[in-house]
């Protein structure tokens, strides 16, 4: 007996999988879809370097009454006039260069309003003459690349004016970013859109996998068969797996190829380094990243199915699908840019630590900052596949209770 149970099983996995490789649109969707997602943000990237060759407003405060720091900031000033002079020189691009005092600058930059603040402190002269070296502080906002791209050029040339132009002396540049710097570019994109695209692409397989059945009359001939409800939905989760490999495969070209773009789109400029590392996503995460969008397409898909096993035809299975699994999507996802998942508390940060997407942006997040442990990372991982495996058993039982009924 338990042979042939077994026979029907593999009989009804080869059904299954014969059926999701028939599909050449579904698979073609699959393939399509990362590798579009990617390929379009690393287009927009076109745009947004574009900005790093713009002019930005920087402030300068000279606090130091002594010859070398009134001369960097006449070097400031100099260039910073040659190239309004000459609109086809552009080195520090620099749109407008504004004095300010000590408190309006520490104003300007508490309340975000300063892109980049140069600061040349009292003690300037003082330490560089007797040490060879010292230190001015560059202020800059680490959220908008243009004062990234601003900062990396002041820095170079405040370095060149002291370091060559001035022989032995050297130039300590301290940058200084907001107490809670924004996470790069390329983290909060691999979050986002890992988190989005993995919840609704097995949409159109899930939705077909019982209601479709359903609506073609070859469900009832699928239950006639001697296997469990529970192994039945196994198979059919099963299937949906063979395309979230596909789906994360090409998720993963997708992301070499970004990573390409940006590397070509900076490569030679000013602050290029710093624009590969804030939009670039690290090499070395892909493997955990593919292992987490595994995870998030296995639970997408048991909830699809199940969805799909209880529901009466096709459209409904979608339109529930989507609801149930779109809007805690869209929530935990716009929550995962403010900040820490974690940051919630009471009856709401209950409800969104219970959603087993919440346990993948913990992980994402985690792999990407490098700030994740062992601990944390095993209990994200056992927390959705746990919530995903007592779904089904739910789903088979109430699937069982209904056959029973009819």
């Amino acid at each position: 007996m338990g042979n042939q149970s077994g026979t029907k099983t593999v009989w009804l996995l080869k059904k299954e999988i014969k059926s999701v490789l028939r599909s050449k649109w579904l698979i073609l969707g699959f393939m399509i879809s990362p590798l579009f997602a990617w390929l379009f943000q690393g287009a927009f990237l076109n745009f947004v370097f574009a900005q790093a060759i713009e002019p930005e407003n920087v402030y300068i405060t000279v606090e130091d009454e002594g010859a070398w720091g009134a001369y960097l900031n006449n070097s400031f000033w100099a260039q910073y006039n040659y190239e309004k002079d000459n609109p086809n020189v552009s080195f520090l691009l620099i749109e407008e260069l504004i004095p300010v005092d000590r408190s309006m600058g520490e104003a300007l930059w508490e309340n975000r309003t300063a892109p980049v603040w140069i600061l040349i402190p009292a003690n300037f002269t003082e330490v560089l003459e007797a040490t060879n070296e010292s230190m001015i502080i560059l202020y800059v906002n680490s959220g908008s690349f243009r004062a990234q791209a601003a900062g990396a050029r002041i820095d170079f040339f405040a370095r060149w004016v002291i370091d060559e132009v001035i022989e032995l002396r050297k130039l300590e540049v301290s940058r200084i970013e907001p107490v809670t710097p924004e996470a790069s570019y390329g983290h909060q994109l691999a979050i986002f859109l890992v988190m989005l695209t993995s919840v609704l692409a097995p949409g159109p397989y899930v939705s077909k996998s019982f209601a479709g059945e359903r609506e073609r009359h070859t469900l009832e001939a699928l239950l006639v068969v001697p296997l469990s409800r529970l192994r039945i939905l196994g198979a059919k989760l099963v299937a949906g797996l063979i395309l979230t490999m596909i789906y994360s495969a090409f998720t993963i070209v997708g992301i070499l190829v970004y990573n390409f773009l940006v590397v070509f789109r900076a490569q030679g400029a000013i602050g290029g380094d710093e624009a590969v590392q804030f939009y670039s996503i690290n090499v070395e995460t892909l493997p955990l990243i593919f292992f987490c969008q595994f995870l998030i397409l296995l639970c997408a898909i048991g909830i699809g199915v199940v969805i799909s096993m209880l529901a009466k035809d096709q459209a409904s299975a979608e339109s529930i699908n989507n609801l149930i699994l779109l809007v805690p999507t869209m929530v935990i996802g716009i929550l995962g840019f403010t900040g820490s998942i974690l940051q919630y508390g009471g009856l709401f940060g209950m409800i969104v630590w219970l959603i087993p997407f919440s346990h993948a942006i913990m992980f994402l997040n985690g792999v990407l900052s490098g700030a994740a442990t062992v601990t944390s990372l095993t209990v994200n991982v056992l927390y959705m596949l746990g919530f995903t495996l007592v779904f089904l058993v739910l789903g088979a039982r109430a699937f069982e209770r209904e056959a029973i009924i009819a």
